[in-house]
């Protein structure tokens, strides 16, 4: 790691973080063409440019990888960004699994996917980070982005042809 223009940003090997998106859900390596990486602390951020610009600042770019846990944990913002293109570690849930994800429950299902951190959809839409050991799924939404309760009449505008519907086989 290099040190860049900006107070306690390093600069990473883009190569070892693109791997670890790569390994673990299946995501094509051109999908982070543009990107530049930084570590701050226990965080990676991504950025689109190669290096930053030399003023002061808290933030730069979207956090996108947590380095406080081993295994890494992949943010929701990253997920819902990036995680269209996963191929593997992706769980899908149907209309009540989503609801109960979104307010921040624990799941009982089983699924095909690796124990670890997992992409979690509905409808093909990613929702965001999930923990997953065989039987259970944890929702790693942070707090603030939870919907505790959804109104069925305002849902209603939002929902999909039937046709369009695919839920979770698990």
């Amino acid at each position: 790691m290099s040190r860049s223009s900006a107070e306690g940003f390093q600069l990473v090997n883009k190569d070892t973080v693109v791997s670890m998106w790569v390994e673990r859900f299946g995501i094509p390596e051109d999908v982070f063409e543009g990107f530049s990486f930084f570590r701050r602390g226990r965080m990676i951020w991504a950025f689109s440019l190669p290096e930053i610009p030399p003023f002061r600042c808290e933030s730069i770019g979207m956090r996108v990888i947590s380095m406080r846990e081993s295994p890494w944990k992949p943010t929701t913002y990253a997920l819902q960004l990036w995680g269209r293109h996963a191929r593997k570690n992706v769980i899908d849930l149907d209309d009540e699994m989503a609801r109960r994800f979104f307010a921040g429950e624990s799941l009982e299902l089983r699924a095909q996917v690796d124990r670890g951190y997992v992409v979690v959809t509905h409808m093909g839409s990613v929702m965001g980070c999930g923990l997953y050991t065989p039987g259970r799924l944890i929702s790693q939404l942070p707090r603030e982005r939870r919907i505790l309760e959804i109104d069925d009449r305002s849902a209603s505008r939002y929902a999909q042809p039937e046709d369009a519907h695919h839920e979770c086989s698990e």
